[in-house]
């Protein structure tokens, strides 16, 4: 135990002590931020103790290609089931298959059968439904659509462009920054760590990505490492003590120094996380073999669990899950997908819970945009406002928050083909987490531009 704790304690010495110089730098991140590497280096000069008390970490998980919301959950009263059934033709899950769930606010609601996991988080109390979420520059209805007077979204059901808006949250134009680097820009100050807060386990992305802010990317194996330096045989050792020389020779140049520093603070930052990882508490959840979602969580609890090491009281990781582009195959298709999803977010969650920090650790899903209600024969196509899931010991977990649309081919909440309106923006549902991630009311504005817009920032799914 005495061995433990000095090596624990040496490690974070380390850390704190300048020996990686620079945060956010690794892998194909290598020549991304030499602008910003200036200000990413005043920032860590400042930073000599955290204001929180607390550690806390939001937990990212992008679906890539538009998941059908509206087929994760579905309304079990025969009133509402009827209108869904008829509006999803051959996708409708039949009704006995639903996972029944009692919201607290009321209503008879069923999770797609797939998502067993889920059913028991939800009635447990750790995951909650925003329902009806979308990008918005402002509160819209169907008639102001119809009437041409609604100020809408750039490019909506573009794949690339309503990627983007879930991933800045902000839906009056592009952006070359992500809600979740502009909440580091403002935060990451509070910690002690050199290496960067915002840690992609899914490569580059621009959610991650802030003005002074670049993320750090590792794999679902650790940090990535430069090939044939790293080898206990003898000739590879000598490779790489030759070309640590060639790397640390002088130059006048400023972009020879620039890459040589960089290089230098990859393998410097890789070499620490991997000392750290190595000396993080044990984790004895099972995380299912096979599951690509569930590897990419499975280090995130890693990293987690060697936060205190690292000197982190605030992080935020990227994770993404592919294939929800369901044209075609969905109702064999979604199932697989779904199901992945679920028991990934389940081991995870009891891996937070096994760490100790399953409250201060906040997971939710991000996608392109939902699909529509209409079939297209064989699947469904892009979509507007869907269903997204919260998860954690945070969470006022059991509930579904926000208004659920009228699933009505030509309804009140149908701008055309099934596509549902959303009643609430993402710049909504990001500034509730960000909020409790401790983002204060004015910085909320600040990062989310176009939050004044909508009657509230709060939708009541954090418990502070």
């Amino acid at each position: 135990m005495k061995k433990s704790i000095n090596r624990r304690s040496f490690l974070k010495q380390s850390l704190l002590t300048g020996a990686t110089g620079v945060a956010g730098i690794a892998g194909s991140n290598l020549f991304s931020s030499i602008a910003g590497l200036g200000k990413i280096q005043a920032a860590l000069a400042q930073n000599s103790f955290s204001s929180f008390p607390d550690y806390k970490a939001l937990v990212c998980i992008f679906l890539h290609g538009g998941n059908d919301g509206f087929n994760l959950l579905v309304p079990r009263d025969n009133d509402n089931y009827g209108v869904y059934q008829v509006s999803r033709q051959n996708l409708a899950i039949a009704q006995e298959d639903l996972l029944a769930i009692a919201p607290s606010s009321g209503g008879d609601f069923g999770l797609h059968p797939a998502m067993v996991e889920m059913q028991s988080l939800f009635q447990s109390g750790q995951l909650a439904i925003q329902s009806n979420v979308g990008t918005l520059i402002e509160p819209v209805t169907k008639a102001a659509i119809q009437s041409g007077t609604a100020v809408l979204p750039e490019r909506l059901f573009s794949h690339n462009d309503q990627s983007a808006l879930w991933k800045t949250a902000y839906a009056g134009g592009p952006g070359n920054t992500g809600w979740g680097g502009r909440v580091a820009d403002l935060i990451s100050t509070q910690n002690t760590s050199q290496v960067s807060m915002n840690i992609s386990i899914a490569g580059n992305n621009l959610f991650q990505v802030g003005s002074n802010i670049a993320p750090y990317s590792m794999n679902a194996s650790g940090p990535e490492e430069m090939f044939g330096l790293n080898s206990a045989l003898e000739w590879e050792q000598n490779r790489a003590a030759v070309f640590q020389r060639i790397r640390d020779l002088s130059s006048n140049h400023l972009l020879e120094r620039t890459h040589a520093n960089l290089i230098r603070n990859t393998q410097d930052t890789a070499d620490l996380l991997i000392t750290a990882l190595a000396s993080a508490p044990t984790i004895n959840t099972v995380f299912p073999p096979g599951n690509t979602l569930a590897a990419q969580l499975e280090m995130v609890a890693k990293m987690i669990g060697s936060s205190d090491i690292l000197g982190f009281q605030r992080q935020i990781f990227f994770v993404t899950l592919g294939g929800f582009d369901t044209h075609n195959r969905q109702n064999i298709d979604q199932p697989t997908l779904l199901s992945t999803l679920s028991q990934a977010m389940n081991s995870f969650y009891n891996a937070t819970e096994e760490l100790g920090v399953a409250n201060q650790v906040t997971s939710f899903t991000l996608s392109d945009f939902g699909r529509t209600l209409t079939s297209n024969g064989d699947g469904t196509d892009h979509g507007w406002g869907s269903n997204h899931m919260i998860m954690g010991g945070a969470v006022n977990g059991g509930d579904i928050f926000g208004t659920v649309p009228e699933l009505s081919i030509g309804g009140p909440d149908d701008v055309g083909d099934g596509r549902m309106i959303p009643t609430t923006s993402v710049e909504q549902y990001a500034a509730t987490m960000a909020r409790w991630f401790g983002i204060n009311e004015s910085e909320l504005l600040e990062v989310f531009p176009n939050l004044a817009n909508f009657n509230t920032s709060n939708l009541g799914f954090m418990t502070s």
